[in-house]
């Protein structure tokens, strides 16, 4: 594996997908991702570009844009109990409900299934890519991921097969069902890989963003306070924290073929492996990278990766961050971290499992 560090050079990984792919090699293929495999995140063109194409019809920002009023109204009927509290866990009495809740609402998945889904994203992004930072092969890890992901893919089967028989309109899944692209159609397979992206994409990732918009403005009281003072700087907050503190820390790419790349020789099955974490603190690319700046401009960040694997559920982390950073300018006084952060043991993924905050209503 070679490690890749600053901005411009994990660009061009991105941008490059004939030299390096997000295909895995056969030998992986039954352990790393498990289910996942049949999904977007690891296929290369064309059969990425055929998947991506219907998945955009759902994720696009006008059509994200849509659900504006559901997202402020669940982030703010969240809020009203959070405060009430005052002392809360963020990640699962606040962060997780509102991306579980807007997800599937939007995919058009029943809320009581709520709570099995979460517990489903969790494993999947506690145990996934291990192959990619592990020296060893762990197979319990291997399992966890093949169970939860196959116990996901059954649960979607079975979910289209139900609507099927009893159609409804207005969600993605129905948009998965019925849409076409150059006259062709998903098939059963793609739709539930497609959705089962979708779910991580618009979840766990989500969950973290919007739990360190708080963990990074309890640690900069003087950017919570130009935030209250300021709501319109609620876009350009959520850009800072997917700067600072990025759901992923870094994401692979297999060499496909022989290329020498910035003076190293890398050869076909080498993994090169972008380190978003770091990318987004080049000093090449910003100034006074280390400190949390809610007013940056330009913020050119790696956060959501680029090129034709470019993060798809990005338009509604981005919406749900902006919606929960204006409740947070209108409505709070004050953020305490009680303690420190509960994190994933995995290291691609800086997720939060728990953390334990207080917070003062406006």
């Amino acid at each position: 594996t070679w490690s890749v560090f600053s901005f411009d050079d994990c660009r061009a990984l991105f941008i490059d997908p004939e030299t390096f792919g997000s295909e895995m090699p056969q030998e992986s293929k039954d352990t790393s991702l498990g289910a996942l495999l049949n999904t977007l995140i690891a296929v290369d063109p064309p059969h990425h570009t055929h998947l991506r194409k219907i998945a955009n019809m759902g994720f696009m920002p006008p059509v994200i844009v849509k659900f504006q009023e559901q997202t402020r109204g669940l982030v703010n009927k969240l809020l009203d109990e959070v405060l009430e509290k005052g002392e809360v866990d963020i990640v699962n009495d606040f962060s997780a409900q509102v991306t579980v809740g807007m997800i599937t609402s939007i995919l058009g998945l029943p809320a009581a299934d709520w709570p099995q889904i979460r517990q489903w994203t969790t494993d999947i992004s506690n145990n996934v890519m291990a192959d990619v930072w592990l020296k060893e092969r762990d197979p319990h890890r291997e399992a966890v991921t093949a169970r939860v992901t196959g116990e996901l893919a059954e649960y979607f089967h079975d979910y289209i097969a139900e609507r099927k028989k009893h159609p409804k309109e207005g969600d993605l899944i129905s948009t998965f069902m019925t849409a076409e692209v150059e006259g062709e159609r998903l098939t059963d397979i793609e739709i539930e890989g497609t959705a089962m992206i979708l779910l991580l994409a618009g979840n766990e990732t989500t969950t973290n963003l919007i739990t360190n918009l708080f963990r990074n403005l309890a640690n900069n009281p003087e950017q919570a306070e130009k935030l209250k003072g300021n709501p319109d700087l609620a876009k350009t907050t959520v850009e800072e924290v997917l700067r600072c503190s990025p759901s992923l820390r870094g994401t692979a790419r297999r060499v496909k073929k022989s290329v020498e790349f910035r003076g190293k020789q890398f050869e076909p099955g080498d993994v090169a492996f972008a380190w978003l974490s770091t990318a987004n603190r080049d000093p090449d690319k910003f100034d006074r990278p280390d400190e949390f700046n809610i007013e940056r401009k330009p913020n050119r960040h790696t956060a959501f990766a680029a090129g034709p694997h470019i993060c798809l559920g990005a338009p509604l982390a981005r919406l749900e961050g902006r919606m929960v950073a204006e409740a947070f300018a209108n409505r709070v006084a004050s953020v305490e971290l009680l303690g420190d952060a509960e994190v994933a043991p995995n290291a691609i993924m800086d997720n939060v499992l728990s953390q334990r905050l207080r917070l003062t209503a406006a």
